[in-house]
């Protein structure tokens, strides 16, 4: 035969193989006396109870959006079937169920999952080994489904029926025959269209495929089932010569694992992802009594916490198959985490907690940070990693790159400390045959394969659907078989991941080292999208920051441990939250609506802790004025005004307004406030008005503050700002804080995305209603504006100039009703500097501010957190804000990213009143901690006012400004100690000295998991060195 007649042949046999499929089962029987009982609850256990169920026969209707169905009935095994393994496999209806036998969980069952629309497990395991002389009781739920958005722009997915029909449920054995029959071929029939047609290997398989051609009959319906299966039994006799060739010694390793992976919310919410869990992880105990040489790999410690919350057997049947080695509960965290918006403390904590929690439950400690759907990899991360025993980085997110392939699958990723982990491109969402394994190392017909073959030639490839899918299906473990050491494919077997990556690093050849961020080029838009999930998470992060402090300072003052009870559950809602298309705000509404209540709660519950931990002894006219942070400062502190008392100390100045909520406030100034201590302010009553007077000059457009002479344009931007100190201009370009808005709709993603011609489209929307000046004295000059940004969509905003810093405040409520619009407020300077400094978790990393090459153009949207510096060597100047993570900046121009209003798939455009403040400012020295890091914190965390007095010792600081005082917390384990982790900020090696406001009883330098590594000298002053961005933890006992 030529090739053209040879590849018809091959047409013929695959088509072969895929009406076979439908014959890999034979009914014996049916479920009996079946009954159902549909319901909106969620139920952990089979529902029981008088009068719930209702007797179901063929061609009842059941179902509606989020209802579940639960269908019970009676199995009995005819005898001849003794000993068999029997399966079930319904045709209810449905979209994902759950099999129950006699009261366990038993496996997954799917119609549809997520948002695919095919089969996946249209069977599962009854019983290994039926006997008759006993009767299985049989539950299934299922669940009906609910509406899915579309994903893209302009996207409009119908809104189904959630309606289905009950057929039967059929009980089944498996023809193992016909399945080894449709894999032997499967696998031959993928070497020959993947393999290099020069290969003489290639032809030993072609020939072997027409001699299968010439064995089998094609025509399985019209003759008898014994002719025909005979026939497949002498073709995989001729088949095996062919499957039996071994590998050679130099063919490339796939390390395959089973695996599902599961996002703790996204196109559902996190109560459907704790069923999606129950069926998958049910799965896993199913697939592996079938097969014994299975294994799964599962990452997120938070959804092993769902099973012994809800399903206490099922999660001992999971420790039993860890204690096996045949499940591996190995990802570092609590959830996957965001890694861009997370702040340091939190995304450590992530590990923290994950790693404490399956060294609780399983005597495990993960060597992995699994990682495959984030939207970006921090440069802060190995750090964080190796502090928290985590040696190996996996994703598979950066082949999603838009512009810009990542030039490696296995490396060294050094963070901004210097510390290196080994990091590896895996493969997710596959199937473990071989032409997929083919394509994943060698790359033939693929763009995801391993490139730099000179390093190595192993990969993981974790095998399964996920996110409900139930992971692998059994036909994937028997694909598996096939290519376990099979020439023409790659080597497959199933590992542990913590040893495949020991040895993949142990024999790699040649490492390469990429160092700083692994920016993803895509889903830019993730830093911007849904304000008030990010807001949130801003503040409880700074909020439990304090409550933390507070519970230890008080600790220490009754001399009794130091217990978190009271925060761990703010904490854990906090973790939940940053789950990666949580607090990147890529969820459906429910998604985001349950995230803001959850957290608003947090917020409301914290806020409520701070005032009785902070509480003072009662004092007539006396306030207690807290600092929280590591550093003394200088700070206007603001509280509910006091009517007609001033501050007892007349170096005091005071300027009173109202604030854009309506509320009074009473600023009082400045207020000196040690390290993690206090200031004590009393009030008397006013006798007359003080004659303090207003440092600030203005008139007509013009308005010179101590700092700077500040020019105004007509629409109330500034239009020029000179600054004094260095007899400067700064505005470069549009007018300071000038507001740009375009339309936003990108190609695809529509909540993740924004494209880089979004730049072409931007205008200025800065339209001023009216103006005014709210507030004029020794403080503070106070301007309160109102913009139109476009149709329906405001802003309210007070331009904030103090006396005692060139900081400016921008203090902004927006009234956002603009769908596919982007907001961003200009800050065009006249600086110039190659790159700019964008803080991250534990420091900074430095961007190009040019656009000479596809890296640097790709890097059009970045993340930051609380600042973005643009410095020369000797004057800079900071845009820092209290809950932003979008910023641009190309030259000389800032641009933070204010808000995105993308429609899918939530289709609101992110409606509503939105809040934030974010700052100008100017520093007449080059990038440093004192001119940029603490201001930042300073804007972020107010100091803490208390009626009455309370102890207001310092209770810590450094020697060094650039020496952070980063967490102040409770032992994990509840001592009386407490940890305390300090990081270096500006990226200097740095001695400096820590001073304790009370005499230790130990003191001991400790890794993030706090596991003692070193004893230090105990003494209230500790000598500590630190590398650039070192981040150190020590635990102080008292």
């Amino acid at each position: 035969m030529n090739n053209a007649q040879l590849e018809r042949t091959i047409n013929k046999l695959e088509r072969f193989e895929m009406a076979l499929w439908n014959f890999r089962f034979t009914e014996i029987g049916e479920l009996e006396e079946v009954r159902r009982f549909e319901t909106q609850e969620q139920y952990h256990q089979i529902p029981d109870g008088d009068g719930l169920y209702i007797p179901t026969k063929p061609g009842d209707v059941w179902g509606r959006e989020k209802s579940y169905c639960w269908f019970r009935g009676t199995a009995r095994i005819p005898e001849e079937y003794r000993g068999k393994a029997v399966y079930v496999m319904p045709h209810a209806g449905g979209f994902e169920g759950l099999l129950w036998v006699n009261g366990s969980l038993k496996g997954i069952l799917t119609t549809r999952y997520a948002n695919q629309g095919v089969s996946l497990h249209d069977n599962a395991l009854l019983t290994l080994k039926a006997d008759p002389d006993q009767t299985l009781d049989v539950a299934i739920e299922f669940y009906a489904g609910h509406y899915i958005p579309g994903i893209h722009p302009f996207d409009a997915n119908e809104r189904p029926s959630y309606s289905y029909t009950y057929e039967n449920i059929k009980l089944c054995i498996k023809n193992q025959d016909i399945i080894d029959f449709i894999f032997d071929l499967r696998t031959l029939l993928q070497l020959a269209k993947s393999m290099d047609e020069f290969s003489f290997r290639r032809a030993d398989v072609l020939n072997c495929l027409i001699d299968v051609h010439k064995t089998v009959y094609y025509d399985v319906y019209n003759l008898p089932e014994d002719v025909w299966r005979t026939a497949l039994s002498r073709a995989r006799e001729v088949m095996q010569p062919v499957l039996n060739v071994k590998n050679s010694q130099s063919a490339p390793v796939a390390g395959l694992v089973g695996h599902s992976h599961m996002d703790t919310a996204w196109l559902w919410p996190i109560d459907v992802t704790l069923k999606k869990c129950a069926r998958t992880y049910s799965n896993q105990m199913s697939l592996m009594e079938q097969y014994p040489e299975y294994r799964f790999f599962q990452s997120s410690a938070y959804h092993t916490e769902m099973m012994r919350r809800h399903y206490p057997e099922l999660f001992e049947r999971i420790r039993r198959k860890v204690a096996e080695g045949r499940y591996e509960p190995n990802g570092a965290v609590w959830v996957e985490c965001d890694c861009n918006i997370t702040s340091g403390e939190f995304l450590l904590r992530q590990m923290l907690w994950g790693q404490k929690y399956t060294q609780k439950y399983f005597g495990y400690t993960s060597n992995c940070f699994w990682l495959p759907d984030t939207f970006g990899y921090s440069a802060a991360i190995p750090q964080i990693m190796k502090g928290c025993n985590v040696d190996y980085f996996l994703t598979t997110k950066l082949s999603w790159n838009d512009t810009n392939r990542f030039p490696y699958e296995a490396f060294y990723w050094e963070g901004i400390d210097g510390t290196r982990v080994f990091a590896h491109f895996n493969s997710i969402h596959c199937w473990p045959d071989a032409q997929t394994l083919i394509q994943l190392l060698e790359g033939r017909n693929s763009r995801n394969y391993i490139q730099n073959k000179r390093t190595t030639n192993k990969r993981v490839v974790a095998y399964g659907f996920g996110d409900g899918g139930g992971g692998p299906q059994f036909e994937m473990i028997e694909a598996a078989r096939r290519v376990r050491d099979l020439d023409g494919c790659p080597k497959a077997e199933h590992v542990e991941v913590a040893q495949f990556m020991k040895e993949m690093e142990r024999d790699a050849v040649n490492v390469p080292v990429h160092r700083g961020e692994l920016y993803l080029e895509i889903h830019r838009g993730t830093l911007t999208n849904m304000h008030q999930i990010k807001r949130n998470n801003r503040k409880a992060e700074f909020l439990i920051h304090d409550l933390e402090y507070l519970t230890v300072r008080k600790a220490i003052a009754e001399d009794m441990e130091a217990h978190d009870n009271h925060l761990r559950p703010l904490v854990e809602t906090l973790l939940v939250n940053q789950f990666h298309d949580i607090l990147p705000g890529s969820s459906i509404p429910e998604v985001h609506d349950q995230s803001c209540r959850e957290m608003a709660e947090v917020l409301s519950t914290g806020r409520k802790m701070l005032a009785e931990l902070a509480c003072g002894k009662p004092a007539n006219n006396t306030v207690t004025v807290l600092n929280t942070l590591g550093f003394t400062r200088q700070e206007i502190v603001r509280m509910p005004d006091l009517p007609g008392m001033m501050p007892s100390d007349s170096s005091m100045c005071v300027q009173r307004y109202v604030d854009l909520h309506g509320q009074p406030v009473l600023a009082l100034g400045l207020v000196n406030l040690p390290s993690l201590g206090g200031a004590v302010v009393e009030f008397s009553p006013e006798a007359a008005a003080p004659a303090w007077e207003s440092p600030f000059s203005y008139e007509g457009s013009v308005l010179e503050t101590p700092f700077a002479v500040v020019t105004f344009a007509e629409n109330g931007t500034i239009q020029s700002y000179i600054d004094k100190r260095a007899d400067r201009e700064l505005c470069g370009g549009y007018p300071l804080n000038t507001f740009l808005i375009a339309e936003d709709v990108p190609s695809q993603w529509d909540n993740w995305d924004v494209d880089a011609d979004m730049s072409l489209k931007f205008e200025t929307a800065s339209c001023l209603l009216e103006r005014r000046v709210i507030s004029d004295g020794p403080l503070e000059f106070r301007i309160r504006s109102r913009y139109k940004i476009c149709e329906g969509s405001y802003v309210n905003q007070d331009m904030v100039f103090y006396a005692h810093t060139p900081r400016v405040d921008f203090e902004t409520i927006i009234e956002w009703n603009a769908k596919h619009r982007f907001l961003k407020t200009a800050f065009d300077t006249t600086i110039r500097a190659n790159t700019a400094r964008h803080e991250i978790q534990f420091g900074h990393c430095q961007k190009p501010t040019t656009r000479n090459n596809t890296l640097e153009q790709a890097m059009f949207e970045v993340a930051n957190h609380k600042y973005t510096d643009l410095s020369e060597p000797k004057f800079g100047v900071a845009v820092l804000n209290d809950c932003k993570y979008g910023v641009s900046v190309e030259g000389s121009s800032i641009r933070l990213s204010l808000h995105k209003g993308g429609c899918n798939p939530d289709p609101r455009g992110d409606i509503g009143v939105h809040e934030c403040t974010y700052s100008f400012l100017p520093h007449d020295s080059g990038y440093d901690a004192e001119s940029v890091v603490q201001p930042a914190y300073c804007l972020n965390v107010a100091p803490i006012v208390v009626q009455g007095i309370t102890d207001i010792q310092p209770l810590a600081e450094t020697d060094s400004a650039n020496i952070i005082i980063e967490t102040i917390k409770p032992c994990e384990d509840n001592q009386k100690a407490f940890i305390m982790r300090l990081y270096e900020a500006e990226g200097s090696f740095t001695h400096s000295i820590l001073k304790l406001g009370f005499n230790p009883c130990r003191i001991e330098l400790t890794n993030m998991l706090e596991e003692a590594l070193e004893e230090l000298r105990c003494s209230n002053e500790i000598r500590l060195s630190f590398r650039p961005f070192e981040i150190k933890t020590i635990k102080i006992a008292y």
